[in-house]
């Protein structure tokens, strides 16, 4: 096995259920740049492959960024996994394809490093930084995370939904057996993955340069960006890595392993859905938000992890905006009773909007968690910023120094309650102290209803939110406090 001793930060982790692994190590390159982004390193200590993930090279492509920023938590057999999340940091803050601030010509951060047949030497300062790591690590295997804008098999102009290398007799069996996992994983044959077994890839980007120069096995994984949801993709990335490194024995992970606590971790692990029937930037800000609290660690899941119960591996989750109906379509029959389970037996839930709506009780489609129900039918009272008022102890809870604050709404459930025999009242935070009434909504209707309220259901907490603090400004960290309340810290 390829070694390198690295600077770095020891991070212990446990995954649950399963043993302990070698500390992670972290460091940063280009570190003191305005390019500087993270790498982490995990090391079984024991002889295997060298293998190199890197997400993030262009800023567009965020669902390889996620990916791999939970990939590399995954306990190893043997080997070591070298992880670089988000190798156009500047690049994905802004989400664009090209780095900001560079000329056209050089702003492809994946026609940057060395080409084919030319010297040595990347062409911008961010792909210099990134090669001089690469060729110290010298890996072995290298599987770059992208995206593409249209499914290749119904778009040839775009690369999305493939999988592209060169492959030989030891790569194109494990290359195929990645396409395999991933198709299994897509019911509609018109949307499967295709297999590019003599791409050579880019000229100029990180896996050719990779194999041309370090003698590297590598591929281009690609997913699709227009049309698929998030947490989708992302896990397709993790199913494609996840069966390579399990051909190559270097985890016995599974592609839904997504929680690992250290032995005195007491941080609260939060799941954000965010598959079909989410919309906005709600999930963006409340991740976002999330990183920068200590104590609070989330993931990004969809509708075949709860499916999958991958829930019991977290203390709380969150449905954002978006459509209520959609979100309860996309979980289906088993979905939804994964998370009324879930609940049930301890878990934490926070509604936002379509989520509250999905919460509610007076819908065929809800899960019914929440002793609240809906006013009118007329929902379409359009995007306002609103005023509420807090209430038993509200503006304690979340810390404000005023009972009343403004707040973004679009659309969120007008409610009230239910009168539910099953479940337990809820109890008010925030009322909506004036109101919208756009679309042929009734007007007079809003004022003084809940605009946050918790309540119980079996062992669990439920919240309920109608507008949206997580995208208002000084507001933000509402989300947060709620989530605690609802693990009880």
């Amino acid at each position: 096995m390829k070694r390198l001793i690295l600077a770095a930060v020891l991070l212990t982790v446990f995954p649950i259920g399963m043993r302990a692994q070698a500390p992670l190590k972290s460091g940063q390159i280009a570190a003191g740049t305005k390019w500087a982004t993270p790498y982490y390193v995990n090391d079984s200590g024991k002889e295997g492959p060298t293998i190199l993930i890197t997400g993030g090279v262009h800023g567009n492509e965020p669902a390889g960024a996620l990916a791999a920023d939970q990939i590399r938590h995954w306990p190893l057999e043997s080997g070591r996994l070298v992880v670089i999340p988000r190798a156009n940091k500047r690049a994905l803050s802004v989400r664009h394809r090209r780095t900001p601030e560079a000329p056209r010509e050089l702003g492809d951060l994946n026609r940057s490093f060395p080409k084919t047949g030319e010297p040595d030497k990347a062409k911008t300062e961010l792909a210099q930084a990134l090669w001089d790591f690469i060729k110290q690590v010298k890996p072995d295997w290298v599987l770059d995370l992208h995206e593409g804008f249209a499914i290749h098999r119904q778009n040839p102009e775009s690369v999305g939904s493939t999988i592209l290398c060169t492959a030989d007799e030891e790569t194109a069996p494990v290359f195929e057996n990645a396409l395999e996992a991933v198709n299994a994983s897509i019911e509609d044959s018109t949307r499967h993955f295709l297999l590019k077994k003599n791409s050579p890839t880019v000229n100029g980007g990180l896996v050719r340069a990779s194999i041309e120069r370090l003698g590297a096995k590598g591929a281009v994984l690609e997913t699709t960006y227009n049309g698929i949801p998030f947490a989708v993709r992302i896990r397709q990335h993790r199913v494609m890595v996840n069966r390579i490194l399990q051909d190559l024995k270097v985890t016995s992970a599974g592609p839904d392993d997504l929680v690992f606590r250290s032995e005195r971790d007491s941080s609260i692990w939060v799941a954000i859905y965010h598959d079909r029937g989410v919309g906005g930037n709600g999930p963006r800000a409340m991740r976002t938000e999330f990183s920068a609290m200590p104590g609070i660690e989330s993931r990004t899941i969809g509708s075949a992890e709860v499916r999958n119960g991958v829930l019991k591996q977290f203390d709380a989750v969150i449905f954002p905006g978006g459509s209520g109906s959609k979100q309860a379509a996309g979980l289906g029959g088993k979905g939804r009773e994964q998370v009324r389970k879930f609940v049930s037996e301890g878990g934490g839930f926070v509604g936002i909007c379509a989520g509250c709506y999905l919460a509610c009780e007076n819908f065929s489609w809800s899960l019914k968690i929440l002793d609240a129900k809906t006013r009118s039918s007329k929902w379409r009272r359009g995007r306002a910023e609103l005023e509420l008022g807090f209430e038993n102890g509200g503006e304690d809870l979340f810390g404000l120094d005023s009972e009343i604050a403004t707040v973004i709404y679009q659309n969120g459930p007008v409610m009230e309650r239910a009168g539910s025999s099953d479940i337990p009242d809820f109890e008010t935070l925030a009322r909506f102290k004036t109101e919208v009434a756009k679309n042929e909504t009734p007007k007079g209707l809003q004022v003084g209803t809940p605009a946050i309220l918790r309540g119980q259901f079996g062992k669990g907490r439920v919240v309920g939110i109608s507008p949206h603090p997580e995208q208002t400004e000084g507001l933000r960290h509402l989300v947060p406090e709620l989530v605690k309340w609802t693990v009880n810290r």
